[in-house]
């Protein structure tokens, strides 16, 4: 779908975001975060807010135009749009519907949509955004900021980000550049699809295999999900320390076991990795990320911690300068012309057993801390076969983990969780 050349350009999309936008002309990809507020929201509150929190980011108050030979960034005359969903109405189907209607660019309204749940004396907030506006890590600023927004703190607004490859080529080739920019501890999160699938490890024909894409239905997908305890995040959060490892990998670890227990001989785990953390950008509403893939044999399940020690190794080899660096260029150099060109890519740097969109630990404003109960999210699927998205973010102390799917495993989630409580034991 074309858009109407009304508001002003922005900017023109970069090399990553087409990419984006190239598949999303046949196959919607948005995502979902979702906040548990401890106070009563009404939907005039939330559209002031949304308001402010427009004029804070501006990617939230863009558009895309296709309609020239290339996509821009125009600015979007109209509001974030607001629903309210009967009180009562679970965040789980909620979400669910959210990605059986695509967000197709218009010109009158930007491309993220809100939804509000009442529930009595609280209520959850529900912020949905296309794909090339925002990764999971962006979303999370956006939705924390309008936290801080309904809680009476005014924000200044910010500056039109930068294309990712221009801020990303400063940002590796600067001269005081090294390893060291790009520490090993730096909490692989991120998102969705990757835009750039950094080389595996190994030289594996399994690694790069290609995925089926499947036509858009509208399906409603399947959802399950799952908060630890605050005891046993404290455990994880610990044990990760002492096996020289990180939370990430650890649930890499837990999900590769739990589908190797169930006969799988050869796993990926694809991991949107935040670049906002790992080169110091600024932590911005806009798409900051690239993908890794690491994979595991049956065998490796057998010593939980080794796996876990080992993919921890292998995230870090694929976030050095280098190979950032690398893999942008041949990006660029290889840069789709069409939607079936996009497809093709997608098809092979999403395919994996299992995609894991780690958001890290959320830290909401100290005035906010009593009125953020719960987060959840990021919720996506990105029309692949068989592919299972989890998404994990952590605040006030516990991990919580969402997962949508087609193709369900029953208890996937519920299993993971296990492997943790079990390996931490």
């Amino acid at each position: 779908m074309a858009t109407t050349s009304r508001g002003e350009a922005v900017r023109p999309l970069g090399v990553f975001e087409r990419i984006i936008d190239f598949y999303m002309r046949r196959n919607p990809l948005q995502f979902s975060l979702v906040a548990e507020l401890d106070r009563h929201v009404t939907e005039a509150e939330l559209a002031a807010a949304l308001v402010k929190l427009r004029r804070r980011h501006p990617m939230l108050g863009v558009t895309v135009d296709r309609t020239g030979p290339a996509a821009v960034y125009r600015k979007a005359d109209g509001a974030i749009p607001v629903t309210t969903l009967a009180d009562g109405t679970p965040w789980q189907a909620a979400v669910a519907a959210e990605q059986t209607r695509p967000i197709a660019p218009a010109p009158d309204h930007p491309p993220v949509r809100a939804l509000l749940l009442p529930r009595g004396g609280r209520c959850a907030v529900v912020l949905t955004f296309a794909h090339q506006i925002a990764d999971g890590v962006g979303g999370l600023r956006a939705l924390l900021d309008l936290v801080a927004v309904l809680d009476g703190q005014e924000l200044a607004p910010l500056g039109v980000p930068a294309a990712l490859e221009h801020l990303l080529d400063r940002v590796v080739t600067a001269p005081d550049a090294g390893e060291a920019a790009l520490p090993v501890d730096a909490p692989p999160a991120g998102d969705a699809p990757p835009a750039v699938d950094a080389p595996p490890p190994v030289d594996d024909p399994r690694m790069n295999a290609a995925g089926e894409l499947v036509p858009f239905s509208g399906q409603l997908p399947h959802v399950q999900a799952l908060a630890l305890d605050q005891e046993l995040t404290t455990r994880l959060v610990e044990r990760c320390r002492r096996e020289n490892t990180s939370v990430h990998a650890a649930l890499c670890a837990a999900a590769a076991t739990v589908f190797h227990r169930r006969g799988r001989e050869f796993v990926r785990v694809l991991t949107p990795m935040d670049l906002r953390r790992a080169c110091g950008m600024p932590d911005e509403v806009v798409n900051r990320f690239t993908g890794a893939r690491t994979a595991s044999e049956a065998h490796e399940a057998d010593d939980f911690w080794k796996l876990a020690r080992g993919t921890r190794e292998s995230l870090a080899r694929q976030r050095t300068p280098g190979a950032l660096k690398t893999a942008g260029a041949a990006l660029a150099e290889h840069a789709p012309a069409s939607a079936e060109e996009a497809e093709a890519m997608m098809s092979v740097a999403t395919a994996a057993d299992i995609q894991i969109t780690n958001l890290g630990v959320a830290h909401p404003p100290r005035q906010s801390t009593d009125t953020l109960t719960a987060l959840w999210g990021p919720a996506q699927i990105t029309q692949m076969r068989g592919e299972h998205v989890l998404g994990v973010v952590t605040v006030g102390g516990r991990l919580r983990m969402t997962e949508f799917t087609h193709d369900p495993v029953a208890g996937l989630v519920g299993e993971i969780a296990a492997v943790l409580a079990e390996a931490c034991a």
